[in-house]
């Protein structure tokens, strides 16, 4: 995100004692986790904490995919998002246009990983650590 235009995007402003400091917002904070899930806890840490989050602005997330263009996080996303449809309230019509996004070839979401399972919608094979996630009526 070093282009001018993206630099910014998701990034708020918050008072800490005294001081104003720069942190990512829940769109931001989820692209980049799912791009260095390391420095989140690891994935499970990242899916079960975002889940928690109170909202998404799905549009803001989409910008923010748009500014990386890479195809593994745009399937990382919308795999999220439909895990957790209800609660960010995902129209059938956003993850419709995140798959165009995709890997045209199934690839791990994690580098240098193998095994797992193919979310096939996404292309994308997942630890199966994380198939068991989702919104708890889904569980």
């Amino acid at each position: 995100m070093r282009t001018a235009p993206c630099r910014n995007l998701g990034l708020r402003r918050v008072e800490y004692r005294k001081k104003l400091l720069q942190t990512t917002g829940p769109e931001r904070t989820l692209v980049e986790g799912f791009r260095r899930p390391a420095e989140v806890g690891g994935l499970q840490e990242l899916v079960n904490s975002a889940g928690g989050f109170a909202v998404l602005d799905l549009y803001l997330l989409q910008e923010i995919l748009h500014c990386y263009d890479v195809a593994n996080m745009w399937a990382a996303a919308g795999w999220f998002l439909e895990r957790f449809r209800q609660s960010f309230h995902v129209a059938e019509e956003i993850l419709d246009q995140m798959t165009h996004h995709c890997p045209r070839a199934p690839q791990y979401l994690e580098r240098n990983r193998r095994g797992g399972v193919l979310a096939s919608r996404w292309n994308l094979l997942l630890p199966k650590e994380l198939v068991s996630f989702g919104e708890p009526d889904e569980r």
